[in-house]
Order: C-alpha cells, then structure tokens, then sequence
C-alpha cells in the first residue's frame, strides 16, 4: 500500500512537472507573442511617418511637376508651329497650327474627363443594386 502511494504521488509529481512545463512553454509562446505584436505595431507606426514624410515631398514634387508639364506641353507646340511655318513660309498656318495643337489637347482631356466621369456614377454598384431589388420584388 505504501508502495502503491509512494509510486502514486512520484506520477503525480512527474505529471504535476509535464504539466508544469507545458504552462511554462505557453507563457514563453505568449511572452514572444507579445513581443512580435509590439515590434510590428512600433514598425507600422514608424513607417506611417515615413509615409506622411514623403506624401508632404510627393506633394511638392507635384507641385513642381505642372508648371514644368505646362512648360514642355508650350514648347512642343511652338515647335510644331514652327516646323510649319518653316514648310509654308506662312505665319498664319503656323498660329494654326499651334491653334490646333491646344485643340486637340483639350478634346483629349474632355474625352478622359466624360470617361472617368461615368465610372463616379458607381455604374456596377447601381448595376447590382437594381438586380438585387429587381430579384427581391420578383420573390415576393
């Protein structure tokens, strides 16, 4: 009978340690958990600063951007406009041409703004909207 509690409480205590040590092995998963949560929460936080920097740079690089666009848009055309007056010897084909030029320029953009124009209207949500409430009226 001794031996049989002596043996008991020696499993117990073998048990008691496995159990032990699997609690330990838990609260070092969760500590390191922990620890990588932390460091990539201070990551994310640090590269959204880095991100706001450079929007703020992006921002003023855009800024720069146009007025050299404008620039460049005025010198191709004038350049146009002078090869044509250099092939008729006719000031006024070569305003025409730089005339036509700014035209054409314009029409494109009036043609990308009625196309990215359509897409505000939210076509394929109000696509699906109308299906979903034409298949709910026809259930009920």
């Amino acid at each position: 009978m001794i031996e049989n509690s002596e043996s008991a409480s020696a499993g117990d205590k073998a048990e008691k340690s496995e159990q032990l040590e699997d609690l330990q092995l838990w609260a070092s998963w969760l500590q390191q958990a922990a620890t990588i949560s932390t460091d990539i929460f201070q990551l994310v936080q640090l590269e959204l600063r880095l991100a706001i920097s450079d929007s703020k740079r992006l921002l003023v690089l855009a800024l720069l951007f146009v007025p050299i666009l404008i620039l460049s848009w005025i010198s191709f055309t004038v350049l146009l406009a002078w090869l044509v007056y250099q092939i008729n010897s006719s000031t006024t084909c070569g305003l025409l041409a730089f005339f036509v030029c700014q035209i054409l320029a314009l029409l494109a953009i009036f043609w990308g703004w009625g196309h990215y124009k359509k897409s505000l209207s939210l076509p394929l949500t109000r696509e699906h909207i109308q299906q979903f409430t034409a298949g709910k009226n026809h259930d009920s």
